[in-house]
């Protein structure tokens, strides 16, 4: 798959633990920039910290289910669970959005010949509230 209009997804705080207990990498947290779509292990992660909250058993059978890719079992956990997995996702997106908004404005306030990288921030954060 081509890299070009994806972004690796700003990992949720508190969630790095179940990034790694389903076997994931950072770099399967993805967003289409064009279309604003989350990479199917984003959702994963987001239902996974669900069900560790509420159901330790669920969380043990779906993590299971991610590491050997049982599409079925997966997919049974998240129809059952979409809502909440849903505003968990819409609460950290709207989060994100709300976090490149401050520190853009804080960004520039920066003069640019000591912080050189503030118009590359600036852009980053631009993108990411476009995108959504």
């Amino acid at each position: 798959a081509q890299s070009c209009g994806k972004n690796p997804y700003c990992a949720k705080r508190g969630v790095d633990p179940q990034i790694k207990e389903l076997g994931y990498d950072f770099s399967d947290l993805l967003f289409q920039t064009e279309t604003g779509e989350i990479a199917p292990r984003v959702w994963d992660v987001f239902l996974y910290d669900i069900l560790q909250k509420n159901d330790p058993n669920a969380a043990q059978q779906f993590c299971i289910a991610c590491q050997t890719n049982d599409e079925g079992t997966k997919q049974q956990y998240a129809g059952e669970y979409f809502p909440y997995t849903l505003d968990s996702l819409k609460q950290h997106v709207y989060g994100i959005m709300s976090d490149c908004e401050n520190l853009t404005m804080k960004a520039q306030s920066y003069d640019i010949n000591l912080h050189p990288r503030v118009p590359v921030i600036v852009a980053h954060n631009q993108l990411v509230s476009q995108t959504f």
